[in-house]
């Protein structure tokens, strides 16, 4: 019998239905029979198996496997952080965005909150996400963690692993290995990323090195920062700020954000700004590569209407654009679901893309998707 610890939360201000299946996170599985989400998160300098469930909208509740006595005051302290509890999302929607813009008085948030990922993590999630869907991207990150990071244990016929390092990955892994696990392109950027890692952060673990760039740099010299990895656009790059650094009032502009500035916001260039843009960037030599100035217009744009929860809001608008969310399930399925959790239709991807899907159902590859041992050994199919 799983023993359970209770999160108070003001009721509807978390959905861990539509908050851990919106495209944020990649690795929460669901376990249907159960009614709970299981994953492997590091508290502190340990990773460990994390199992959480939602009873009401009153309170989440988790648990720590394979641990006999784990520091469950410290776990919930990392959990209330990692869920941002401290951020009052209604009232942000109510006295704040829909003050500051008439788009945002008939929304909802249906407790859809920016989470608080780790750093590393989030870098190489969203390299994985480029022109790619949310099926996809589990299937990348669970396969990362099953061939090169560090076997936890076992829940419920799920293996469970750590997320690999950058020294994990450079040690273990290879280009062509990643290719043959289905990363394609994307397998020469993890590399470069890993290795470039590896050099920059000189004794440093991984995320305390890129926490570390708030100390000293300014949000668009951290951008700058993370535009030198390969692989990595304005667009991850700012998912990053947003996700992993906590820069809240970032907005990532992909042709969701865009489509609605242009249909909702009557978004249109300016070229006089884009001038003032690349006189602003001229320190910025990756910058001044890879921005697109009509998409930073856009972030600027939503920056100045929505504040310093700009990212938060722009979460919102992204969720309920989308419409449709997907997630790993602990039978080795991917699990389509509307926010509401009524819908199951289609995936929809992270950069606009849609695939459409028959099945109510995919099942796991086998190579490294998590999968219950006796689930069937079908091929992933895209």
């Amino acid at each position: 019998m799983i023993k359970f610890h209770r999160i108070p939360i003001t009721p509807g201000e978390l959905s861990l239905d539509n908050v851990l299946q919106c495209g944020q996170a990649f690795r929460w599985i669901y376990h249907k029979d159960k009614s709970h989400y299981s994953t492997t998160m590091r508290f502190g300098n340990q990773y460990h198996i994390l199992v959480m469930k939602q009873p009401d909208n009153t309170c989440v509740e988790f648990s720590v496997m394979g641990t006999a006595n784990p520091d469950t005051a410290h776990v919930a302290d990392h959990l209330k952080n990692y869920f941002r509890l401290e951020v009052p999302l209604d009232k942000l929607l109510r006295t704040e965005w829909a003050v500051r813009d008439s788009n945002f008085k008939m929304k909802l948030h249906r407790g859809v909150r920016l989470l608080s990922q780790d750093p590393w993590e989030t870098l190489i999630s969203y390299i994985c996400s480029s022109n790619n869907n949310i099926s996809r991207i589990t299937k990348m990150c669970h396969s990362l963690c099953a061939q090169f990071g560090n076997k936890l244990g076992e829940h419920d016929g799920v293996e469970y692993y750590s997320f690999p390092t950058s020294d994990e990955i450079k040690e273990r892994a290879s280009e062509e290995k990643l290719r043959s696990l289905g990363f394609g392109y994307r397998a020469k950027f993890i590399m470069g990323t890993a290795r470039k890692m590896v050099e920059d952060r000189r004794n440093l673990p991984d995320s305390q090195y890129l926490e570390s760039w708030k100390d000293h740099l300014t949000y668009e010299q951290i951008r700058d920062k993370f535009m030198a990895f390969p692989g990595v656009g304005p667009k991850v790059a700012d998912c990053v700020c947003l996700s992993g650094m906590q820069m809240d009032d970032v907005v990532p502009v992909d042709v969701h954000i865009a489509r609605i500035a242009q249909r909702d916001y009557k978004f249109t260039l300016n070229k006089s700004k884009i001038e003032e843009l690349q006189i602003q960037y001229s320190d910025l030599p990756v910058t001044r590569k890879k921005v697109n100035y009509e998409l930073d217009l856009i972030r600027i744009m939503f920056k100045e209407k929505w504040g310093d929860f700009a990212g938060w809001a722009q979460g919102i608008l992204f969720a309920q654009e989308v419409g449709k969310t997907s997630g790993a399930t602990s039978e080795g399925m991917i699990k389509k679901r509307s926010l509401e959790v009524e819908i199951k239709v289609e995936v929809t991807d992270t950069l606009g893309q849609y695939q459409t899907v028959e099945e109510e159902s995919i099942e796991y590859s086998v190579t490294g998707r998590p999968k219950r041992k006796s689930a069937k050994r079908d091929s992933y199919e895209s």
